[in-house]
């Protein structure tokens, strides 16, 4: 098992944020909205400076998720939601939770602490690491540290597209929060 390092594990708080709205719709929105900041406190706080893809990603689906509530039709994904059916192995998942908790106590607010634990409960559910801690073995496809640094590759290029698209008049500017560095 390779090491995710702080970057991946920002692509993999993305990636199970984006499986979890696609997966289960607009009840997730709140969970959702947890993690996007969940996202943004893990990535100041070990210095991970680039996470406007990450988070482009994540309002994308948002927005795709509250869409489809308030019309009931799918909208275009970055990615292949078939995609975000892979997951990380049980390892590196409690990997991911350590890393977490070690950068919560680091961090001097409280309130930042509580959004960290309130990720990692997040991300074991979305992993199926409580099932894996209750003796249940998940099934793959298993997601890897390549596999996330390459699924955040078709996100920019993804992103791109649709930027050029909107800036070309041939699509509606599809809303990604504030103007996105991608």
């Amino acid at each position: 098992m390779e090491a995710f390092t702080p970057e991946d594990l920002c692509g993999l708080i993305a990636h199970e944020t984006a499986a979890m709205l696609y997966g289960v719709g607009a009840d997730s929105i709140p969970s959702a909205e947890t993690m996007r900041r969940g996202l943004e406190t893990f990535a100041a706080a070990v210095g991970v400076e680039d996470i406007n893809p990450h988070l482009a990603w994540i309002d994308s689906e948002l927005e795709s998720a509250r869409e489809f509530e308030r019309s009931g039709q799918d909208t275009a994904h970055l990615l292949d939601p078939d995609r975000l059916n892979a997951v990380p192995e049980a390892a590196a998942q409690m990997e991911a939770v350590w890393e977490l908790f070690s950068a919560a106590v680091r961090m001097p607010r409280q309130q930042d602490r509580q959004a960290m634990k309130d990720l990692a409960v997040t991300m074991t559910e979305a992993g199926g690491l409580d099932n894996v801690l209750l003796g249940t073995t998940p099934e793959g496809p298993y997601l890897s540290a390549d596999g996330l640094r390459s699924e955040l590759e078709e996100v920019r290029a993804a992103l791109q597209a649709v930027q050029v698209r909107s800036s070309s008049g041939d699509e509606p500017m599809q809303k990604h929060g504030p103007e996105m560095e991608i």
